[in-house]
């Protein structure tokens, strides 16, 4: 790949652990001579007389690629912030289990070097878009590279969401809500659930309920080539949708919403070639209660 010439470092978290890592990342510019421009939510743990970005515009029109520092709710609040742009996005992991963050905290220096001679290669996830109609009129519309969600507010009655795909109805859905979730996706809020996990090169939508009131309505895997449209048909219900967990509106009564794939992707940047399977062991911990037995 094509050598990263200045990094934009993203962190909206204020803690030592973050603190220390910019402190690292701007010793390894001065060592380096890299670029290193820092978001202005960074101002606050920044070195003495390091000065950030004076705007988001600007940060974002200087930095060949974005660097987030946290878990995978900063890695998404940071591909949101660019708007899926092709910029390629790296994560460095100080969250929890970290699905899309690539660096741990021990590699940074040595992960930034190689990015910025160019040893990475990027890897390119679909993303969903929503559009939300309220009597014929387009009121809104998100993008999500997880999912899109709708959920009950304010009430203990369940919602009744009604789904095509395509023209071609599905069902009445009587639940808490439905996630529409991209391959990506499918170890998120949806595989927490019930949805099943999908290899994230397959381009296909799911459609999960949340705790459905029919044991029989089960998670589908649709193919990405039509769109999945969503009414919200109960009368009294109120609902909240969700892109990625990071924007939202209410819903009404009637309201539609139609999610789909319309080709638009995010780039992230990976150090190693590796299996996305050996990433689902490591952090779902697959077969190591039965090891551990037989070790016994």
């Amino acid at each position: 790949m094509n050598p990263v010439t200045s990094f934009g470092i993203v962190a909206y978290k204020e803690t030592p652990e973050i603190k220390n890592v910019l402190e690292r990342i701007h010793a390894w510019s001065l060592e380096t001579s890299a670029k290193v421009h820092f978001h202005p939510f960074t101002t606050s743990q920044l070195p003495p007389r390091v000065a950030p970005c004076k705007s988001e515009c600007d940060f974002l029109e200087l930095s060949e690629a974005l660097v987030s520092i946290g878990g995978d709710g900063t890695f998404l609040s940071v591909a949101h912030m660019c708007r899926f742009v092709q910029k390629p996005v790296v994560g460095i992991n100080l969250g929890g289990l970290g699905y899309l963050t690539d660096i741990g905290p021990e590699d940074i220096e040595i992960s930034l070097t190689q990015i910025s001679k160019g040893n990475y290669r990027t890897i390119s996830r679909m993303v969903l878009e929503a559009s939300i109609y309220r009597e014929g009129n387009k009121i809104a519309s998100y993008q999500a590279l997880n999912d899109i969600f709708i959920n009950r507010i304010n009430t203990t009655r369940m919602t009744a969401i009604s789904a095509w795909y395509g023209k071609d109805f599905i069902t009445d859905f009587f639940a808490d809500g439905i996630i529409v979730a991209t391959p990506n996706g499918s170890t998120a809020y949806s595989l927490a659930a019930g949805g099943p996990i999908v290899e994230p090169n397959v381009k296909a939508l799911l459609l999960t309920p949340i705790c459905p009131h029919s044991l029989t309505e089960r998670p589908i895997i649709l193919p990405a080539d039509n769109f999945v449209k969503l009414v919200v048909s109960e009368t009294n219900s109120e609902c909240l949708l969700s892109a990625d967990g990071l924007e939202s509106i209410q819903l009404q009564y009637n309201d539609e919403v139609i999610v789909s794939y319309g080709g638009a992707q995010t780039n992230l940047i990976q150090l190693a070639e590796r299996s996305y399977f050996a990433l689902l062991r490591k952090k779902l911990d697959w077969g190591k209660a039965y090891k551990k037995r037989l070790s016994r």
